[in-house]
């Protein structure tokens, strides 16, 4: 493969300004935790307070909490300090551990490498997993596809497209203290990679990226299944990107969420109709509200009302539906499953198990673009 430029690899090189590649990744962002339990689950890990190291047994049972604005750390149920900040950290390649918040009781998840605790101005405990880069790349994988193919290239690809937003949003939370948090407002880090599948596709696409034809990073978005023809992201967001323009995609089709329905009262379909502004009177406005069809391709509106506003009112799977008058109802005939801009992850994956390599599935969805090598590994 060509391999990236200079210039963008120096963008991306300063971009990453920890060592060895380590990532600050804030976990359990979105709950307020006063209590958990950090269990080492393989490898060694050693418990540092200021300055200090203290190696914990495998059988350890240590529990954190938010105590006066510090972490108390209680190991085998005996106080064992309290100190501002608390970082366990790994020794070995591999090493990983297990958090079980217990106030609130949330279910527990696995994390790979290190973990730093800290408590915020809300009384709450901050946990940040120090990451590895490409475990953490592994780690989203798992969390955004769970199972759904034991295919590597497909977790090549999706991989890829995790690097991408990675290198694109490194510093999205750097005046919090860390890199990213878990939630979807960065991506979905639920827990370190347990399918060896995942972990494989993830460490062979070291060092890939995928690049427009200016050469510059481009933004990877994809959505569960796009019915048979991916949106173009002017028609959902308003902004036109090139490699982010509507491409046929049989390869979705017959998959698991390619077809959908729901059923509306007619009377409350008008009236939603009638409260934006429509005179639902009108004999031709009743019939498109009755008869909307897409099946010569994807609209972006009903009657002016975007697609996307519709979707978000109603709750539907996808903006790609036709419309069919059923009784004092009306049937929504619906396809694909999410906002249709960029790949499928359904269509990669029928992709992938016919034979395509993983570089194919990537220049069939996002049109124009490349995977590219860096120059080096950033170690």
């Amino acid at each position: 493969m060509k391999k990236i430029s200079l210039i963008l690899f120096f963008i991306i090189l300063c971009s990453v300004s920890v060592s060895a590649q380590q990532l600050r990744v804030r976990v359990f962002s979105q709950q307020k935790i006063k209590q958990t339990s950090f269990v080492p689950s393989f490898g060694r890990y050693s418990v540092e307070i200021d300055g200090n190291l203290t190696r914990l047994s495998r059988t350890s049972n240590v529990k954190l909490s938010a105590l006066n604005g510090k972490v108390e750390i209680r190991i085998n149920d005996s106080v064992f300090a309290n100190s501002e900040k608390v970082t366990f950290k790994s020794e070995g390649i591999k090493s990983f551990f297990r958090l079980k918040p217990i106030t609130p009781e949330i279910a527990e998840r696995r994390y790979d490498d290190a973990l730093e605790v800290s408590v915020n101005n809300n009384g709450n405990l901050v946990l940040i997993n120090i990451v590895e880069q490409e475990n953490y790349i592994a780690g989203v994988v798992q969390s955004e596809t769970w199972g759904a193919t034991k295919n590597i290239d497909f977790f090549k690809v999706q991989a890829i497209c995790c690097r991408n937003y990675l290198f694109r949003n490194m510093n999205k939370h750097s005046k919090d203290g860390y890199h990213l948090c878990d939630d979807v407002h960065c991506q979905a880090y639920k827990t370190r990679a347990n399918q060896a599948e995942v972990t494989e596709g993830a460490y062979k696409s070291r060092g890939e990226i995928i690049v427009d034809e200016n050469g510059e990073l481009i933004e990877t978005l994809f959505h569960s299944n796009s019915g048979g023809q991916t949106a173009n992201a002017s028609d959902v967001w308003g902004k036109d990107i090139p490699y982010l323009r509507a491409v046929v995609d049989s390869f979705s089709i017959g998959c698991k969420n390619y077809t959908w329905e729901k059923y509306i009262k007619q009377k409350a379909w008008f009236n939603y109709f009638k409260a934006k502004g429509i005179n639902v009177k009108e004999e031709s406005v009743k019939q498109e509200l009755l008869h909307f069809s897409q099946q010569e391709g994807r609209k972006k509106d009903i009657l002016g009302i975007p697609l996307t506003t519709i979707r978000k009112d109603f709750g539907l799977k996808s903006t790609y539906f036709d419309i069919q008058e059923w009784g004092g109802e009306v049937k929504l005939n619906g396809k694909g499953y999410g906002h249709g801009v960029g790949m499928s992850q359904e269509g990669a994956i029928k992709m992938c198990e016919d034979g395509y390599e993983y570089w194919q599935v990537i220049e069939h969805y996002f049109k124009g673009a490349t995977v590219k090598k860096m120059d080096s590994e950033l170690k």
